[in-house]
Parts: structure tokens; C-alpha cells; sequence
């Protein structure tokens, strides 16, 4: 097996002064299914379809007792970092696979997203509680060769997007009686063995700070996703081909709505009069079924993402950083690998962690400026080199090597709150009760508190 990855993690998020829009993250680390389940899996389940699989996961809560002869329980993180009071939605679940063959606990799989919404919460929720489910269900993900699990990851990215049309009847309508026209940047990495993949549409990021050589006294961003603006060559030809336009309001290029007049009854014609709207900013997300042609079949706002592999060396790969554009409009991804790399530095255990320093960090210059705060949204990933010096832990971290398996996160509640690399094992695993989980809200955000 490839030699895995040890990383720390943390996540900030703040929701700003957007009324409609709205950022979540999906944080979930699991095993990998063994090779026979794959191939079990049946047709439908593979490519989407609604059919429960034998081999699927059930749910199951942490009071109950896992049946002896069930494999390995994998534990999901999956927080939701609005403001909103989400109830028992943020309860830690245990997953119980349930499989002929023995699964081997030593590979893990995590899986990271950051869904900045617009136009209602609708799509960006849809997303957080259905993407990840879709993409391993497709043919290819599990494969060791990367351009099919790039494929793959198309493919689970457009049914999520087809997915949402069923949704959309129960979707709230715009105020003008029209179906909703919420959507969502979506940039996701998964991480197997030394390997990431990134899928990414919109314009939320992922960056990469490296390190070249050991006497660099900075870092370097490596910026692995593009932007998804409607100006850009590519993206304005797609739009045009389909019959769509972009035209610019307020100095920002915007992907145009067409849709007959709002006082229009009855079918369209051509002599209806259509309006022609500077509506969205991005030319793909997830959602935004508004952009729907009906001549081509194709959606204006298309859903397709961009793809990416990227073999990781701790030695020169440091941090990985997903952010909205709330982050990025405000820091450049220079200085945001810099700050992470500084601030490791300068804080001992139990300070700031990098994400909240990070999101904070954004939302001061928000302030300074006098503007209204986009939602920022913030992970990172702070790779550590295996056998190397021992991991200052912050107090908003945990620490994951991917080697060993989910039942082996240290325990982050120390009392020197640090972890040794690489970790011996802990017989009490992770899971002690919901306030060790997830955290406490402090202004306005809620965060991986430890």
C-alpha cells in the first residue's frame, strides 16, 4: 500500500451580511470499500440510482451495540458551519459496514467540500447531504487509475445536479412566484493513500502551499482550481454557443437570464417579450436550474467540473486550503499559505487554529473596507511529514493519519495537546460525547472546538 498521509485539520466558517446566500463544508473520513464490495454494488446504486445496496452502510447511533460479526465502524464528520441552529443534525454517526469479507481497516478515504450557496440555501444543503454519496457510488471511483476516477467524479457531480431537478417543486419559489433559483459553488478534494483529487466548480478555491527547499524561508501558493467566471474565453464561448449571453452590471460580468416577462400568461412565443437578466456571477455550479436551454438540452450554467490529481509529499506539499470566495477576494492565496506557515510558527499548543485565523483574518479586511462580508468559509489541511517533529496541536484541530484507519484519530483532548508522529494506537478511539465533537458557537460561527 502507498504510505498514507498524517495531516492536521481544521474549519472555520462565518455567513457575513449575504442574506441569501449561505456557506457548508462536509468534512467525512471512512473506509474504503474492498475491492469485492465495489463490484457487488449494483447498476443503480453505482450511477446514482435510489436503490439501497446490500453492502451500503447502516446508520446506526452511538448507544447502540455493533453486532460482533458487522466490520469496522467508520466515523463522519459531517459539520455544518451555518449560523442556523441545526439541532441534532450535528450528532456524530457511526457507519457500519456490513460486508462477507473482512475490510481493511488501514485505508481510509477522507473526502472535504466547501458549498458556498446563492439564491437560498436550497441547493447548497442538497449538495453537502447527497454529493459525496453520489460520487462513490459512480463506475470508476475506486479505480487505482486516475483519469477514471476523474471521470468519475464528473459523473457523480451531474447527477447531483439532475438530482436537485426532483427537489425543486418543494424548493421555496422566488418572491415573484418563479421555481427557486438557488445554487452552489462546490470544490471538493478527495484524499486515498498519497492522492488527492479536486473537483470544482464556481468560484470558491483550493490551494496549495510548497515548500521547495528546506531553506525557503517562504512558501509558494499552487493554485489548483481556476475561477469559473463568465468572462473567461472558454466559459463565454460554452455560454454563447448554448444561446446564452453575458453581460456586465455593476462592473461585474454576470451570466444572463432569460425568462419572459413577469406580466407574460400562457406559453412562449416569439413574439413574447424576454427579459434579459445580469443574474449569476459563475458559469457552473450545482443547482441554478434556471439556466436550463431547451433547444440544446444543456444547462447555461453548466455543472460539469473541472478535474485534478495531485500526488502529495509532506516535504513539500505543507498546507492545503479550501476557501469560499469570501476568503479569497479579501487574501491573495500567497499570503493565506504564508499566514498558515507564520502562524504555526509563532502559536504554541492550544492557539488560534489556522482556519479561524484564516476566516477571521478575511472578515477584519471585509471591515476595513467598509463592505458588507461575503460568507467565508475556510478548511486546512496542514500535512506532516511522517516520523517528524511532534504536531503543536491547536485548540480547534484534530490530527488524522490516514495510514492507520479512523479508529485511531488521536484523541485531541490531551493535556499537552500535542500528538507524536506517527501516533500509537488509542484503545478509547474518538468518540466521547457530543461536546467533544463539535463545538460551542462564538460569534456569529461555529467551529471544530476541541
Amino acid at each position: 500500500m502507498d504510505e498514507a498521509i498524517i495531516f492536521r485539520m481544521s474549519a472555520f466558517s462565518e455567513q457575513g451580511g449575504r442574506k441569501y446566500m449561505e456557506d457548508v463544508v462536509e468534512i467525512t473520513i471512512e473506509y474504503e470499500p474492498t475491492p469485492s464490495t465495489v463490484e457487488d454494488y449494483p447498476k443503480s446504486h453505482r450511477h446514482g440510482g435510489q436503490g439501497k445496496a446490500e453492502c451500503e452502510p447502516t446508520k446506526q447511533t452511538n448507544d447502540q451495540t455493533l453486532n460482533a460479526e458487522t466490520g469496522p465502524a467508520s466515523a463522519m464528520w459531517v459539520e455544518s458551519l451555518s449560523n442556523e441552529n441545526s439541532g441534532n443534525k450535528n450528532e456524530p454517526v457511526l457507519d457500519v459496514k456490513v460486508a462477507e469479507h473482512v475490510v481493511d481497516t488501514r485505508k481510509s478515504v477522507a473526502f472535504f467540500a466547501v458549498f458556498d450557496g446563492h439564491g437560498g440555501r436550497e441547493a447548497a444543503h442538497f449538495a453537502r447531504e447527497n454529493l459525496w454519496d453520489l460520487l462513490k457510488r459512480q463506475r470508476g471511483f475506486w479505480s487505482k487509475d486516475h483519469s477514471e476516477v476523474c471521470a468519475a467524479l464528473k459523473k457523480g457531480f451531474i447527477a447531483c445536479h439532475h438530482a436537485m431537478w426532483k427537489e425543486l417543486p418543494d424548493w421555496p419559489k422566488t418572491i415573484t412566484g418563479l421555481p427557486s433559483t438557488s445554487g452552489t459553488t462546490a470544490s471538493v478534494i478527495v484524499i486515498r493513500g498519497v492522492h488527492m483529487y479536486v473537483a470544482h466548480v464556481g468560484d470558491s478555491a483550493v490551494v496549495v502551499g510548497v515548500k521547495e527547499n528546506e531553506s525557503d524561508i517562504t512558501l509558494q501558493a499552487l493554485e489548483i482550481t481556476q475561477d469559473h467566471k463568465p468572462e473567461l474565453p472558454k466559459e463565454k464561448e460554452r455560454i454563447e454557443r448554448l444561446g446564452g449571453s453575458v453581460m456586465k452590471k455593476s462592473g461585474v460580468n454576470r451570466v444572463v437570464w432569460k425568462r419572459p416577462r413577469l406580466t407574460h400568461n400562457g406559453p412562449v412565443r416569439r413574439s413574447t417579450v424576454i427579459d434579459q437578466i445580469p443574474f449569476l456571477a459563475v458559469a457552473r455550479s450545482l443547482g441554478d436550474l434556471w439556466s436550463y436551454d431547451f433547444y440544446s438540452g444543456e444547462f447555461v450554467v453548466s455543472p460539469e467540473p473541472d478535474t485534478t490529481v495531485m500526488t502529495l509529499d509532506p516535504k513539500r506539499h505543507r498546507y492545503i486550503i479550501l476557501g469560499s470566495d469570501g476568503l479569497w477576494n479579501m487574501m491573495p492565496p500567497n499570503n493565506a499559505v504564508n499566514m498558515c506557515y507564520s502562524h504555526d510558527k509563532m502559536v504554541g499548543p492550544k492557539g488560534m487554529s489556522c482556519a479561524r485565523r484564516l476566516g477571521c483574518t478575511a472578515l477584519l479586511f471585509w471591515k476595513e473596507r467598509m463592505l458588507r462580508a461575503d460568507n467565508t468559509t475556510v478548511i486546512v489541511l496542514a500535512l506532516q511529514e511522517r516520523g517528524g517533529p511532534p504536531i503543536a496541536m491547536h485548540r480547534d484541530e484534530i490530527v488524522v493519519d490516514m495510514a492507520t484507519g479512523i479508529d485511531h484519530v488521536p484523541y485531541p483532548g490531551s493535556p499537552y495537546n500535542t500528538c507524536e508522529v506517527p501516533k500509537a494506537e488509542h484503545e478509547d478511539g474518538m468518540f466521547y460525547g457530543d461536546d467533544e465533537i463539535y463545538g460551542e458557537e462564538h460569534e456569529g460561527w461555529t467551529c471544530l472546538e476541541w
